[in-house]
């Protein structure tokens, strides 16, 4: 009985080691490209965003995708945790030297359709990102099946710090210097990939560690071409439906250039408009932080209780996931459509397409949402329900763009990026509720949610609005346009929180279900006092 107990303090301690390391990879992966379209430029953005794609799959399946699925073996045959091993990384390396040689070779094919041949080093470089993904998922893999979470969550943090870092030094250097947006480009490739060797070196140091504590035997470990063809699919799978927003912005710089171009954009504007399309990137990753840190806590949860066979736990654990991730992800895309141009000028000098942010902005709410239920079909065994609902998402996104662009330009592009995702969402919440996942809707709830937005959004209009009016010579600069931003979310955030709690739209019990806002429950019962 002890055991269990020690077991489960464990494995809950470890859920908050990888849920801090997450919010922090996403708070670090969001921030640094502000500072970086400060130093580049729009032009030197568009750069980056063009190649970051292939560095966010690579390093999605070596955080996420590969790593669960080792762990999950490992955790099941413990005794065979050197062969899983072997496996692993036998198969990881055969599949990461395979698509290297695609993008590296395949470059120049790749800079073409993108429309810009100047591209070719920046997709070199980061092409050996994937040479890395055997290193790191494989000792993720291992110290998560031993349930130790700590080296997973350290080296994720110091990867993401030490390349965030180094990111913006080659920017600098390279920009500083006179090299031109692309050779910074190229450099900030390069930290990625420094970033990568330094998080292994990291989980080596863990490792080396681990095996001095533990009995060495010498065996011979055959090749187990099944564990080999699990390892690929299931892991490719698993990570898939995290993968949703990292294969839009590929098709994005697949299309998005080359349509401008092809419909009589000047090639130099079309690369400014694609770099300024490219700022609602880290916009949605700011508002997606708390539904992905949230995601990692309603997995376990809803595996728990489907293993159980409680329906009625099942609804209510969905209900509640979903509601939750609903008013974050409306409050988030409203709260940003109200203030995209101060926050636009805030964060990169001026206030060029807001509307195309704005709209950009809305992906937040269905991204929230898709996460969620995402999470949720996980925690039921659904993965592939997920991923059929991507590949889904991924055509209406391609077809969108081809369609759109031309009349639209960028703005084209972000309604077809909402759109597809609230294809993805409502496939999602259908799945659910079919299978009986997910209550169907209550109106007197959604009448509650629908006044706490509304009243959210037209609080922060007015501030705005008057802030502007009052003080307009003043509220024109950098600096004023960044109070304007920065008050703005904090006031709508308090009348935000004052409406849920005023409308009780959670109960004190409901809150408890949740760690992390749990301490809203003593605010209701304070209330009902």
């Amino acid at each position: 009985m002890g055991s269990e107990i020690l077991k489960g303090k464990k494995l809950w301690q470890g859920a908050i080691y990888l849920s801090l390391a997450a919010i922090i990879i996403k708070i670090l992966s969001a921030v640094y490209r502000i500072p970086y379209q400060n130093i580049a430029g729009d032009v030197g953005f568009y750069v980056y965003q063009q190649i970051y794609p292939i560095y966010g799959i690579a390093i999605m399946l070596s955080t996420y995708g590969f790593p669960v699925i080792i762990s999950k073996l490992i955790s099941e045959k413990d005794d065979d945790r050197h062969l899983i091993m072997k496996n692993a990384f036998v198969s990881l390396s055969m599949i990461s030297l395979v698509t290297f040689s695609f993008f590296y070779f395949n470059a120049p094919w790749i800079a073409n359709v993108m429309g810009d041949e100047q591209l070719q080093l920046p997709l070199r470089t980061v092409s050996f990102i994937f040479i890395i993904i055997p290193l790191l998922s494989v000792l993720r893999g291992f110290f998560q099946g031993q349930e130790e979470m700590l080296p997973t969550a350290v080296s994720q943090v110091t990867e993401q710090f030490s390349r965030v870092c180094a990111i913006l030094i080659f920017t600098y250097f390279f920009i500083i210097n006179g090299y031109g947006p692309y050779a910074a480009g190229t450099g900030a490739a390069l930290g990625s990939i420094i970033g990568g060797f330094i998080g292994f070196i990291t989980l080596f140091i863990f490792y080396q560690k681990h095996q001095k504590n533990t009995a060495k035997g010498r065996q011979r470990n055959p090749l187990s071409y099944s564990m080999i063809k699990t390892i690929l699919f299931q892991g490719i799978m698993i990570c898939f439906s995290s993968l949703i927003l990292v294969i839009f912005q590929f098709i994005d710089s697949l299309t998005v250039l080359r349509i401008l171009v092809e419909n009589g954009v000047a090639i130099d504007n079309a690369k400014i408009a694609k770099g300024v399309f490219d700022r609602g990137q880290p916009l949605i990753q700011m508002g997606t932080v708390i539904t992905t840190s949230f995601s990692l806590v309603v997995v376990p949860l809803i595996a728990k209780v489907s293993l159980e066979g409680r329906q009625d736990l099942i609804q209510k654990y969905s209900s509640l996931a979903f509601r939750i991730s609903f008013l974050i992800g409306g409050a988030a895309s409203i709260g940003l459509a109200v203030i995209i141009e101060p926050t636009n000028i805030m964060l990169f000098k001026d206030s060029v397409d807001s509307q195309v942010l704005a709209i950009m902005g809305l992906a937040i709410f269905f991204t929230s949402i898709f996460l969620t239920t995402s999470a949720i079909l996980h925690g039921l065994n659904k993965v592939h329900v997920t991923v059929s609902h991507v590949f889904i998402g991924l055509l209406v996104k391609g077809i969108l763009n081809i369609i759109l662009i031309p009349s639209h330009g960028t703005l084209g592009a972000a309604t077809a990026t909402v759109f597809a995702c609230a294809v993805c969402a409502s496939l999602n919440i259908l799945t659910l509720r079919n299978i009986g996942a997910l209550p169907k809707p209550s109106i007197n709830r959604a009448i509650k949610t629908t006044i706490s937005l509304v009243a959210m959004g037209m609080t922060v209009f007015l501030w705005i609005s008057g802030s502007n009016f009052l003080f307009h010579e003043a509220m024109s600069s950098r600096l004023g346009n960044t109070f304007i931003a920065l008050t703005s979310v904090a006031m709508g955030t308090i009348i935000f929180l004052l409406f849920i709690i005023a409308l009780r739209l959670f109960s004190g019990e409901e809150l408890e279900q949740i760690p992390k806002i749990r301490k809203l429950a003593v605010l209701m019962q304070f209330r009902k006092r």
